[in-house]
């Protein structure tokens, strides 16, 4: 059973790595998207009052603004406030940001008990009496981001199926597939909690498993530990096939459609982009378009018309 769970790991990370690898690259080499032109674009120097620089005489003598803390600063706030759903309804938005700190804090504990058990193959102590400021500081991290992780996930998931299941506006959008994603999120995280509750209290044994990966030597783990390993095991192989990689493809959104206002000078990369993609036959139909010609083309039979 060690064994399998030490290889289901390796592989669920493996795995997870390799498949967000490979849809970041899809996105990325997808073909230029359509201008939004909407403004103020956060970077710009008007943007407090929705101007933007086309406004100043002889503009293009003046190089674009770029204000990047800014940007950072409007991106931490849509991940970590979610303003936007708490304007609109409350009571969703309680639910969803528990969902929502749920999921990071899992991810992060993740992360620190992977240092914890770095620091611990290295000879610094990792727990509550440790003479170690960073192994004293990682271990309380890893207490405190499984427990609160575990106790939202299961709060938050379990409310946002209770709204989707009581609430026709919210019904009507719900798949199958958010259902499961509610119940395995609350199956993982009441796992997590009844693992910490069983060990006494403490996500030592989580750390050495850890320690066992690193070092081939497999730990042995109880029933309850070995099932949330499981758990969390498809939990990362599940990932890459839910809506979950919106944690990255919405810096691609901000920075790579919605502030983007590169402009298409001629002899660079943007203008050879686009000529070529306009080389790509249409493969749809409709009244406006000309079904298997080439977007130039139906560019050009625009601009005639």
């Amino acid at each position: 059973m060690n064994t399998f769970l030490a290889v289901l790991t390796y592989f669920a990370y493996c795995f997870i790595i390799g498949a967000y690898t490979v849809k970041i690259v899809k996105y990325l080499r997808l073909p230029t998207h359509l201008r939004w032109e909407l403004y103020p674009v956060i970077h710009e120097n008007a943007y407090h009052y929705g101007g933007s620089r086309f406004e100043n005489r002889e503009w293009w003598l003046s190089p674009r603004p770029r204000r990047l803390f800014r940007a950072l600063k409007y991106l931490l706030r849509d991940y970590l406030y979610f303003e936007t759903y708490l304007k609109k309804d409350m009571t969703y938005w309680f639910f969803l940001y528990l969902s929502h700190v749920g999921f990071i804090l899992l991810m992060f504990f993740q992360g620190v008990t992977i240092l914890g058990a770095i620091l611990s193959l290295n000879g610094i102590q990792v727990d509550r009496l440790s003479p170690f400021l960073s192994g004293w500081l990682v271990y309380i991290l890893m207490q405190s981001s499984g427990f609160v992780s575990f106790l939202t996930g299961m709060a938050g998931n379990l409310g946002l199926f209770i709204l989707r299941r009581t609430r026709l506006d919210l019904r009507t959008y719900a798949t199958p597939l958010m259902y499961f994603g509610y119940w395995f999120h609350i199956l993982l995280s009441f796992a997590g909690f009844f693992a910490w509750f069983y060990e006494g209290y403490d996500f030592s044994w989580y750390r050495k498993f850890w320690e066992g990966l690193f070092t081939l030597e497999f730990t042995s783990l109880t029933h309850w530990s070995a099932f949330f390993v499981f758990l969390m095991a498809l939990h990362l192989i599940y990932l890459p096939f839910t809506r979950a990689i919106h944690y990255i493809t919405r810096l691609f959104a901000f920075f790579l459609i919605r502030w983007d206002d590169e402009p298409n000078i001629k002899g660079s990369e943007l203008e050879r982009r686009l000529t070529e993609q306009l080389n790509y036959r249409i493969n749809w139909s409709a009244p406006h378009i000309i079904t298997g010609k080439k977007w130039k083309d139906q560019v050009q039979r625009v601009d005639r018309s």
